[in-house]
């Protein structure tokens, strides 16, 4: 009884936490606040390999391949930021969500009122209808349509309005990482094999041969060669890191495809396929109790023993408060006793509201 009573007591203080806890306004797009940490490293690290890319590497290729490279890297990068900014700036929310303007904020979502947020294809929360693969998220505090996940690079929901945006951004961006580090390689087998190959620009013809120029035709600026090896591998290295973390994220997303799955519903099948069975030898005895919504009812149920040598009997004997746990999560709670012949009986209560 001490052990219920605490739960109890417990039960109490989160209710009222969460009845104190003011209405969250729902975020709009990838710019409302708050920002997110990856969003900015994201863009930082988008400007440091075009600045790189277009200032240091592409001007030390042959001339016969600069006007090529320009203009495959220059339109990868200007397509690439064209999509990742309509993939951050797209409101992916419901229709219904998107029609309110947000104009006031969401309430907080009370377990002893609902089972689920949403419930027949309508948001308790945002208090609209939604369609079937509309989901909530935490994040964003909205309904988004075709709910996919919640990238924090994009600091935006990624649904059915932005996705085509997403995909293209993560292709884009692969295609534009694999030709930077074709660039880079060059650039580190040519100047093992033959510097003066990298030095065609007419300018290099004033400076000295352990002298490189960034930055042209434009902006030449003087550098030593340790200055441009290390950037070489500097960006290399950020290049190859980011490649993996993309390409990894765009064969899943064309594994998904194959699969006409979302990331919500990849993620939801992996946990139930993990659900953890029962060990053999043992055998589980479950059952639901439905609780009413009537403060002061007692509630007692009887595990009994068949016979003698078998697993003793347990009682599980609970009182009803108003405000108990019980009657938080009454519509869900249900009761595990587990049952093994070579030991006594363990018993585990879980309550879960879903």
């Amino acid at each position: 009884m001490d052990l219920c009573s605490q739960s109890q007591r417990g039960a109490l203080r989160e209710a009222s936490r969460k009845q104190a806890s003011p209405r969250r306004w729902s975020r709009v797009n990838g710019w409302s606040w708050p920002l997110h940490t990856f969003q900015a490293v994201a863009w930082i690290t988008l400007f440091i390999l075009a600045f790189a890319n277009f200032g240091i590497f592409v001007p030390l290729l042959p001339p016969d391949w600069n006007l090529v490279i320009y203009g495959v890297t220059g339109g990868l990068f200007c397509f690439h930021c064209v999509v990742h900014l309509l993939a951050i700036s797209i409101d992916p929310a419901e229709t219904n969500v998107r029609l309110k303007n947000y104009s006031e904020p969401v309430p907080t979502f009370d377990p002893s009122k609902h089972t689920h947020v949403i419930e027949n294809q309508y948001c308790h929360l945002c208090e609209v209808t939604v369609n079937k693969k509309a989901k909530h998220c935490r994040a964003c505090n909205k309904c988004v349509s075709d709910f996919d996940h919640h990238c924090k690079w994009l600091n935006n929901c990624v649904g059915g309005r932005n996705y085509r945006y997403f995909f293209c951004s993560l292709v884009s961006a692969s295609a534009s990482l694999l030709c930077l580090i074709t660039i880079l390689l060059y650039v580190f087998i040519q100047y093992s094999v033959n510097p003066e190959v990298l030095r065609s620009h007419p300018l290099y013809e004033d400076v000295s041969k352990d002298t490189w120029l960034l930055f042209l035709p434009l902006f030449p600026v003087k550098t030593k060669t340790l200055v441009v090896l290390g950037i070489g591998v500097f960006v290399l290295l950020l290049s190859a890191l980011s490649l993996l973390l993309l390409g990894h994220l765009l064969i899943f997303h064309l594994f998904l495809m194959f699969k006409k799955l979302s990331t919500y519903e990849y993620v939801t099948q992996n946990l139930h396929q993990k659900t953890p069975e029962v060990p053999a030898g043992r055998k589980e005895l479950s059952f639901k109790i439905s609780m009413p919504q009537v403060a002061g009812a007692p509630l007692l149920h009887h595990l009994r023993s068949p016979g003698p040598g078998a697993v003793p009997s347990v009682t599980l004997q609970l009182g009803l408060l108003k405000h108990s746990p019980l009657l938080l999560c009454w519509h869900n709670l249900r009761f595990r006793v587990c049952v093994c012949a070579r030991a006594r009986v363990r018993c585990v209560m879980q309550c879960r509201c879903v």
